[in-house]
């Protein structure tokens, strides 16, 4: 079951699920790459410093996923679409995330439950 969030609201969500998210990426060919990392939405886009792997990833395939877990049990998690962009050098690199879509998701209840 999901809900859409538009990105316009997203800053009022980062209240609820605070700061802490997982970037998710991958290569052109292979599997996913998984790293939490502490974002910060500025001007609409959200910073983060990124990982070696993840940064090669976004160079490559700038389409990726921010994922926020629930906090509680069958509660929603907030997942974020987006395009990555890196910035700045190896001593300061930054990953760019620019929001595309958004949703608060959580599995729709079995018909046992």
């Amino acid at each position: 079951m999901s809900i859409k969030v538009e990105i316009s609201e997203l800053s009022s969500e980062l209240e609820r699920y605070g700061s802490a998210a997982f970037v998710l990426t991958a290569p052109p060919a292979g599997r996913p790459h998984i790293i939490q990392v502490d974002l910060r939405l500025v001007d609409g886009v959200f910073l983060a410093s990124p990982g070696r792997s993840c940064s090669r990833n976004v160079a490559a395939q700038p389409e990726l996923s921010l994922l926020w877990p629930a906090f509680e049990e069958g509660g929603y998690s907030l997942i974020v679409d987006g395009v990555g962009a890196l910035r700045g050098d190896e001593q300061a690199l930054e990953l760019v995330v620019t929001p595309t879509n958004a949703v608060l998701h959580r599995p729709a209840k079995s018909a046992e439950s």
